[in-house]
């Protein structure tokens, strides 16, 4: 099973036995609950969190549509499962919530089956299928493109492991293709620190986390686990230079991906 120990919920919910709803569940799956986002930096907040869902109050759907929008509109974050819910079933409001948030389900704080944690963990299904199935492919030899591809990395040749890495991606229908979609993804922030690109770097790299994250250390050969902290001590740096002086970038922080055949 999918755990959900640690992870968070992201909730825009009035009133208290809704809040109180919400907690229970979150008590369940062990998780926490986020009641309030910094909107100045919402989708790189919210990529780094990786929530298991965003449960919205239909009664807050004016107030909150602009945020869910973002979320649901940004590559970094539109995945993430966005659950409505409400005490009663207004089929007019719920219309309107599907053309604005682009709800995945509509939970009735009524009902009692399912609970709001059941729903939340129906829609960890599908990631948790993937996860047997990337653990069997994880233990398979990688794929001759994507030596390829990580041999340009390690080249530098970063826009040319992006052109090799999506070739395997496309040609890849098992989870696996995550592996190469999310090196392909820090391969692209590293051609765009080169080219001093601050906002594009950063966007390639928070799309790279909702694959990365979820990754087991090893796969294929690859280091995961290695990868992930250089390119993360890699963002954290050009974080800190900042737009203005990411020309003063410390190349050597680009580092190569540590792998067997």
């Amino acid at each position: 099973m999918t755990s959900t120990k640690g992870r968070k919920i992201i909730a825009f919910v009035k009133g208290v036995p809704l809040r109180q709803l919400v907690e229970k569940a979150a008590a369940e799956l062990e998780a926490e609950v986020v009641w309030t986002l910094d909107t100045t930096q919402l989708v790189k907040q919210v990529a780094e969190m990786r929530p298991l869902t965003i449960l919205v109050h239909l009664a807050l759907l004016d107030e909150v549509q602009h945020v869910i929008q973002a979320l649901r509109t940004s590559p970094a974050t539109r995945r993430i499962p966005v659950i409505a819910f409400d005490y009663q079933f207004d089929e007019e409001i719920i219309r309107r919530a599907a053309v604005t948030i682009y709800q995945d389900w509509y939970f009735n704080a009524q009902d009692m089956h399912p609970t709001l944690a059941e729903m939340i963990r129906h829609s960890l299904d599908g990631a948790e299928r993937d996860a047997q199935k990337l653990f069997d492919q994880c233990a398979q030899p990688m794929p001759p493109l994507v030596k390829r591809g990580l041999e340009e990395f390690n080249a530098g040749e970063y826009y040319e492991c992006h052109e090799t890495l999506e070739t395997a991606w496309m040609e890849e229908s098992g989870p696996v293709r995550d592996v190469y979609r999310g090196i392909l993804q820090v391969a692209v922030a590293y051609y765009q620190i080169q080219r001093g690109n601050y906002n594009g770097a950063m966007k390639m790299f928070l799309r790279s986390l909702q694959w990365l994250e979820p990754l087991p250390a090893q796969c294929q050969g690859i280091d995961i686990g290695r990868f992930r902290r250089d390119a993360l001590q890699a963002r954290l740096a050009m974080e800190a230079l900042g737009p203005e002086h990411i020309k003063d970038f410390d190349r050597n922080l680009l580092k190569p991906i540590t792998y067997e055949v």
